[in-house]
């Protein structure tokens, strides 16, 4: 059984009491995480509505950012993940339009070149795509294996099959938690934008502030003022249900474009309370805003968690590739050997 939503209040002290202020802070990716696993509609594999599935996604929320500074190597790679500098005119480096991002990030360096590349624009919409890609597959074995541990005449190879299980559950809930940081950074306007600590050396008509604001905007005043029972309130259960066939890479994309584009149309909006003082103030104003922002996050979460499990059904797994409909349907009923053997 999920935990009550009046739980969320002793979660969100905890959260607070941390040091770690990054992206969100800690205590807004923990938030969005687990309004996000609240919202999952029923028909989700039980194993994600328990406790401590939830209390885990909820606890990974934070991950990417606490291991920063991991290495010189892993930070470069990994640091531009978190964001995607998108321009006034809505491309990233005047090259790439976000509503129409290429196929994959080979195809995105080559877009940005030669003035800009993924490691100086950020490729936030990648580390998405490639996320969801992950747990669709994830999703895809989780089926395979539940059906097989079930159906398998062999008693060692039930037994097999209800190991990978298991494990397989600890993985989605562990790939789940951390991707979905990504996912909660993308709903944060200036993780979208090229004003992303100030307005910076841009034309500037509306005199916004060229102060650090980004720091102070996601983690103090989340933790000081939004509450996780307001968000949840924004995220009712449900999301979109895939249609029946295999989403294609640019569905996908589309997708991912279109939020972070809902996102970045924010960032005006986001300097003016500031210079109204709404953020200095905690004004309603500004709370408003930001527990928006949130349940942005934790909805469009839920959304690509629930299109991930609905698409997995038309996914392929083992090798050679066995699709998982014909396994369910009971056509093809593979040995252990078909899901790692040598």
């Amino acid at each position: 059984m999920k935990r009550a939503l009046p739980a969320l209040i002793w979660i969100g002290m905890l959260a607070g009491t941390s040091e770690v202020a990054l992206a969100w802070g800690t205590t807004g990716h923990r938030m969005i995480n687990l309004v996000a696993m609240h919202a999952l509609p029923s028909d989700l594999p039980p194993f994600l509505q328990t406790d401590q599935a939830v209390l885990t996604v909820e606890a990974l929320g934070p991950e990417e950012d606490v291991l920063k500074g991991a290495g010189l190597s892993w930070d470069r790679d990994d640091d531009p993940a978190h964001y995607v500098d998108v321009g006034d005119d809505g491309t990233i480096a005047g090259r790439v339009a976000l509503r129409r991002l290429p196929e994959d990030m080979e195809a995105y360096a080559a877009a940005l070149a030669p003035d800009s590349d993924p490691y100086r624009a950020g490729y936030l919409p990648y580390a998405i795509a490639d996320g969801w890609e992950q747990l669709r597959k994830d999703f895809a074995y989780w089926r395979a294996f539940d059906y097989l541990s079930r159906h398998t005449a062999q008693p060692e190879a039930r037994a097999t099959f209800t190991a990978a299980l298991k494990l397989r559950e600890e993985l989605i809930i562990h790939d789940i938690g951390v991707w979905a940081h990504f996912v909660g950074d993308g709903s944060q306007p200036l993780h979208v934008s090229i004003h992303f600590n100030g307005w910076g050396r841009y034309p500037n008509p509306n005199h916004y502030t060229q102060a650090h604001i980004h720091a102070p905007f996601e983690g103090e005043f989340v933790r000081d003022h939004v509450r996780a029972d307001a968000v949840a309130r924004l995220v009712p259960a449900g999301g979109p249900r895939s249609p029946d066939h295999l989403l294609m890479q640019s569905e996908i994309l589309t997708a991912i474009s279109e939020y972070l584009g809902l996102t970045a149309s924010q960032v005006p909006t986001l300097y003016q309370i500031e210079k109204r003082g709404g953020f200095r103030d905690a004004s309603p104003e500004a709370v408003d805003f930001v527990t928006a922002r949130l349940a942005d996050g934790a909805r469009q979460l839920r959304d690509l968690v629930v299109l991930a499990w609905d698409d997995s059904l038309y996914e392929s797994v083992g090798y050679p590739e066995i699709a998982v409909q014909d396994i369910l349907s009971g056509k093809v009923t593979p040995p252990p050997s078909a899901f790692g053997g040598d």
